[in-house]
């Protein structure tokens, strides 16, 4: 049941995110891309909707689930092992365990009408509470795990 309404609560958030920031992009002349999607376990987790740093929204997407991946093998994984830090006045970092799994810029913020602080902090309190519970548990048969 736990993990039932977990499911549902994510699914509103992220319907809520892809939502506003999917109306701010067609009000800006942009389609939302589906490439930005980030995805674990078939739970959407955040969605990237511009690119930056010489890559595609997809491959800031595949870079993000690719850091995912490893951040969510770690079966000690706590709400507060995720962090939102500023990066100077224009660009804001999500960090894991002290390693990078997203930065925020000032031009994706100001799709959602905000500062790239408040969205990484946004951000944090919906992975703190997402990221937990989609962590990977070692496998009790896998003698090499033990």
């Amino acid at each position: 049941m736990k993990t039932r309404n977990l499911i549902v609560w994510t699914s509103m958030i992220v319907a809520t995110l892809a939502l506003t920031t999917g109306a701010a992009s067609q009000a800006r002349g942009q389609s939302a891309n589906e490439d930005g999607v980030v995805a674990v376990g078939g739970v959407s987790i955040l969605t990237i909707r511009i690119p930056a740093a010489g890559m595609s929204v997809k491959q800031r997407a595949d870079a993000i689930t690719t850091r995912l991946r490893f951040m969510l093998s770690d079966p000690d994984l706590k709400p507060s092992d995720i962090v939102a830090s500023p990066l100077g006045d224009n660009a804001a970092e999500i960090t894991v365990k002290g390693k990078l799994l997203v930065t925020i810029d000032s031009a994706m913020a100001k799709i959602d009408s905000t500062t790239p602080m408040k969205l990484a902090k946004s951000w944090t309190k919906h992975l703190r509470k997402v990221l937990p519970q989609l962590n990977v548990q070692p496998n009790p048969n896998d003698k090499k795990a033990q």
